[in-house]
């Protein structure tokens, strides 16, 4: 009888998606203080940048809270086009949330939705998931508007009608509704203020949309949750975390490597989950730590090298121009005439236009300390490698 071959170790890191079970990296504190909140009936508002693990942090939030007994909704409203979906979304996420187990969809539908001025259409896939649809493309926008407004009355309804007395709702990415129209949050801010059995977690990344609707005086949400700001992982908690990894998939690194791609990447989760993740795949090569570290991050640039390049030649000259100093100067004083001078920028008023533009896409930040920064850190040391450098 041929001896069993023994599969292969597979790679213990995973990025760029969702992430649960073991594969998610410990955030303790967070989950414990996220969860009594929204138990308690606070509203939170979750911030961090993108691919930082928000959802996958607020995910393993819901499926605490249904353990305790108390339904939640999720929307991703990154996912949602139009005012129109968006009814056809919520009214989905309800259902899915809201409705127990031994109840038919079509009952559940019934009753919580019959009061209705646009019926909806239910509709059942073939793994059985049920979808609403209230085609209220065709409505009109006072009753679209008018619809959306009982959607959003809806949670405090269910809640009120249960023997639990709480639910939550969970808005991903909310600020992309502000695209939708500023006056869909002012409508959601009216209700929600006078809702008393219902917590929403609102997670968001993009901080110029962020800004509109929740930080500036006028914003529509503004000081309606509890500011959460999700930070960096504790450098020794995450260390600990992939060396654990490591070890147990049968390629044990130097911790000294480890703590190398920690600081590369600032604890970004998601970042370092990569390196990681092309890290274990050369930890077997006979290399000095700080050639394997250099060796993995080489890796990672070759592999985001077509969105590097896509983000590169979607920037106009003077945004260019900006990135380059903004690797080789640091982003302190960029208006000032001696920085400009040094890295070619030309007139404070292409400089600004440039940086307004940046921030508006999402790459560039400006932090408290009044510093500009490149928020993807691996798209920072592209330009350094690629550009400054010419390295190929």
């Amino acid at each position: 009888m041929p001896a069993r071959v023994k599969p292969p170790p597979s790679n213990p890191f995973r990025f760029g998606r969702i992430v649960s079970g073991d594969a998610f990296t410990d955030r303790e504190a967070d989950l414990l203080v996220l969860e009594r909140e929204l138990r308690g009936g606070q509203n939170i508002l979750i911030e961090a940048p993108r691919r930082f693990g928000k959802t996958s942090l607020i995910l393993e939030v819901k499926r605490r809270l249904q353990a305790a007994g108390v339904p939640v909704a999720y929307l991703d409203c990154m996912l949602v086009p139009s005012r129109a979906r968006l009814a056809d979304r919520l009214a989905s996420a309800y259902l899915e949330a809201f409705r127990s187990p031994a109840q038919r969809a079509e009952d559940w539908v019934v009753q919580h939705l019959k009061t209705f001025r646009v019926r909806p259409t239910l509709t059942i896939d073939d793994r059985g998931h049920a979808q609403l649809s209230f085609e209220a493309g065709s409505a009109g926008t006072p009753n679209l508007d008018a619809l959306l407004e009982q959607l959003f009355e809806e949670p405090e309804a269910i809640a009120r009608a249960s023997k639990r007395k709480r639910v939550v709702v969970i808005l991903d990415e909310f600020q992309d509704l502000m695209e939708l129209g500023v006056t869909l949050l002012r409508q959601l801010r009216a209700v929600i203020q006078h809702q008393q059995h219902v917590s929403y977690a609102l997670l968001g990344s993009r901080q110029a949309l962020l800004r509109k609707a929740v930080h500036e005086r006028s914003a529509p949400l503004l000081k309606m949750a509890r500011p959460y700001p999700l930070g960096p992982l504790p450098r020794e908690d995450f260390a600990a975390f992939l060396m654990a990894r490591f070890r147990t998939s049968g390629r044990p690194v130097p911790k000294e490597a480890v703590y190398g791609l920690i600081d590369f990447t600032g604890a970004h989760p998601n970042d370092t989950q990569e390196a990681a993740h092309f890290l274990w795949e050369v930890a077997l090569l006979p290399l000095t730590v700080p050639q394997l570290v250099a060796t993995a991050v080489d890796r990672v640039l070759d592999a985001e090298a077509a969105q590097m390049t896509v983000l590169w030649h979607d920037s106009a000259p003077a945004q260019r121009n900006l990135l380059v100093a903004l690797v080789e100067w640091g982003g302190r004083n960029i208006y000032s005439e001696d920085y400009r001078r040094r890295a070619n920028l030309g007139a404070a008023t292409t400089v600004q236009r440039a940086i307004h533009t940046l921030v508006e896409r999402e790459l560039v930040d400006l932090e408290p300390s009044g510093a500009y920064i490149i928020k993807e850190r691996f798209f920072e040391e592209w330009i350094r490698r690629r550009v400054v450098r010419g390295e190929l």
